[in-house]
């Protein structure tokens, strides 16, 4: 029974972890896709057309630097120090992530920039 139990439960996550990632496939794939029918894609002005995977790329980094601080900077020595560390490294990624966000969109994206919608045309401003 236990053993039953124990092999639902890593099918389950397993198969969220699967959803997770295909979700965020997908929606990266979207955002490509938008980027491509944009004034991006006919100028060819590709820092902006990669810009989600750039981001995703800023993601994997701020992971990284994340990990850094938990296992090096700020060790657990206790079962109490857990819960703390796990909203340390919350707050930390957060901080990054949206600094890291605000620095590539500063970089990578036009003030201006026109989309296509078969036929129409419509200026984003930011």
């Amino acid at each position: 029974v236990i053993a039953d139990n124990v092999g639902d439960n890593v099918g389950d996550i397993a198969g969220m972890g699967s959803d997770l990632f295909g979700s965020y496939a997908e929606s990266t794939c979207a955002a490509l896709f938008v980027a491509s029918i944009s004034s991006f894609g006919t100028s060819h002005d590709y820092s902006a057309m990669s810009y989600p995977l750039i981001i995703s790329s800023m993601g994997i980094v701020v992971c990284l630097i994340t990990t850094l601080f938990a296992t090096d900077i700020f060790e657990i020595k206790n079962v109490s120090e857990i819960e703390p560390s796990l909203k340390r490294q919350l707050l930390i990624s957060t901080v990054l992530m949206t600094v890291g966000i605000a620095a590539v969109s500063l970089v990578s994206l036009p003030s201006e920039f026109t989309l296509f919608n078969f036929g129409t045309t419509k200026t984003v401003k930011n």
